[in-house]
């Protein structure tokens, strides 16, 4: 059974978005605008980007973020937990099933990380994004509605 998501989930002044990448240029940009939109700095990180605002690991972001959004596929991200719990991160963000298996959830439960797995578009966007997160139980408790 699903559980409600509100909205104060994905609420951080610093972000850690995993999985920065050119080919999903996109949709990574309209994420991060999104999460910029409601006043997050985003710090993109992966380790085969050459740009020069793309981390090449957690542990080389400067900032202390409490929220980590996770796009990469889920071979990528098994020693995520720890990494994330060392910087501090407390809630971890996964995009879909295609990121995340059930003892990935039960890694970064035992590393203390409190988790979701969702587009971040279901509460930050609109339209066709924000009716999806309504048929999801994500919740949207801003005063935009």
């Amino acid at each position: 059974m699903a559980i409600k998501l509100s909205q104060t989930f994905f609420k951080s002044a610093d972000v850690v978005f995993i999985g920065w990448s050119r080919k999903h240029q996109g949709f990574c940009h309209m994420v991060r605008t999104a999460f910029e939109a409601q006043g997050s700095r985003v710090h993109p990180v992966n380790p085969k980007h050459s740009d020069a605002e793309v981390y090449p690991a957690v542990e080389a972001v400067p900032a202390q973020a409490d929220l980590a959004f996770v796009l990469t596929r889920l071979e990528h991200n098994r020693a995520l937990p720890a990494a994330l719990a060392a910087k501090g991160v407390r809630r971890v963000l996964f995009n879909s099933r295609l990121s995340v298996d059930d003892s990935l959830l039960a890694e970064c439960r035992k590393q203390g990380l409190e988790t979701a797995v969702a587009c971040p578009m279901m509460s930050l966007g609109k339209g066709l994004h924000r009716f999806h997160g309504w048929l999801s139980g994500v919740e949207r408790t801003d005063a935009r509605l």
